[in-house]
């Protein structure tokens, strides 16, 4: 077998989980090629093609992310948002290539277009060339019943666990790209009606334009960090805060690659909470996905409704009034990250499955 990771903006650390999953693959396998329609500058120890080059090597395996991304391979003749077709589908039918995917939220999977892609992934199900599909969305599962379901992917080695004391003033956390369904909005007010003197938040991402509606300028705003800096952030923080929502429109973001701006609902729970969790910070979110296959609410994380700041207020409120409540539930959130999350455990599974070692 020679497998071939193809991946869309690659290597781009501040994509995690497709950065830590690829890393994970060649530190498995470092015969593993990999290859990226848009080549990024970060550090990878393997070197990355262009996808323009695939031609040149007898691949026998391709491991994609996305859906749009798995359906340009293939050259799909459908609408899906974010789609660019590479021309490759007669290559993989004359060499016989195996087609191995995940699918997760958003990458054409988008909440506006649920009826393209429900269409799309019969299109997979029935193509001969899609071997193995993974998945956290049960809307896959029902299509392609024998799609691997797989929480997530997160490098549960690198945002390594902490243990948070009480403190008389509790330090929060809010961490996202710039997108309104983020829910930012709704936080400030909250925090508004909150005792300043007991609370400070810590805001990562570009929200410079939205610090106005914090009346009480009891926060630290970082701008969009990397990593290492990010995760000295977390450790620094007892509660992270993911008031996402439905949303439509748009998104007009900067930090986020072309074939990603389309409406999309987030998956339950987000990148950055779940790399806050692994470090020990206990999560008050939205559930909108309502997807309780890993987390369960009120064991795991305190669950808010969507698009009410008077929700996300009780819910700090009593972890402030419930530090020892809060903090065990920040270490049984931990526990279930690393049981569902991690990257090495999880794409080794994928590895096997791949081999076919795991049916």
């Amino acid at each position: 077998m020679l497998l071939a990771v193809v991946d869309t903006h690659f290597p781009w650390i501040l994509s995690g989980f497709r950065y830590w999953e690829n890393f994970e693959f060649y530190k498995i396998d470092k015969n593993i090629l990999f290859f990226s329609v848009h080549k990024m500058n970060d550090d990878f120890p393997a070197q990355v093609h262009p996808l323009t080059l695939i031609r040149e090597y007898s691949i026998t395996d391709i491991y994609c992310v996305f859906l749009n991304h798995t359906l340009g391979l293939l050259d799909y003749p459908g609408k899906i948002p974010g789609k660019q077709n590479y021309g490759l589908s007669e290559l993989i039918k004359e060499r016989n290539i195996s087609i191995h995917t995940t699918i997760y939220p958003g990458g054409g999977y988008e909440n506006n277009s649920l009826d393209q892609a429900l269409k799309a992934l019969k299109f997979l199900k029935g193509h001969p060339s899609v071997k193995s599909v993974f998945t956290n969305l049960s809307e896959v599962q029902k299509i392609i019943p024998k799609a691997h379901w797989i929480a997530g992917i997160i490098n549960t080695g690198f945002y390594k666990y902490r243990h948070r004391a009480k403190s008389n003033k509790l330090q929060l956390l809010f961490s996202a790209f710039h997108r309104k369904e983020k829910g930012f909005n709704y936080l400030a007010k909250a925090l508004n009606l909150l005792d300043p003197s007991k609370y400070h938040l810590h805001i990562v991402g570009d929200w410079e334009s939205e610090l106005h509606l914090v009346k009480h300028h009891n926060y630290t705003y970082y701008g969009t960090l990397p990593p290492e800096t990010l995760r000295e952030v977390y450790y620094n923080c007892h509660v992270i805060i993911a008031p996402n929502y439905k949303g439509c429109g748009p998104i007009n973001n900067r930090f986020i690659p072309i074939y990603r701006k389309y409406v999309t609902l987030d998956g339950f729970p987000t990148t950055t909470a779940v790399d806050a969790m692994s470090t020990g910070c206990c999560l008050i979110s939205t559930n909108p996905r309502k997807d309780y296959s890993a987390l369960k609410p009120e064991e795991d994380y305190w669950e808010i409704k969507e698009k009410s700041a008077n929700h996300i207020q009780k819910a700090i409120e009593y972890c402030y009034d419930n530090q020892d409540k809060m903090l065990l539930m920040a270490e049984r959130g931990q526990k279930k990250i690393l049981e569902y999350y991690d990257a090495k455990k999880n794409v080794r599974f994928k590895y096997n499955v791949i081999k076919g070692k795991n049916s």
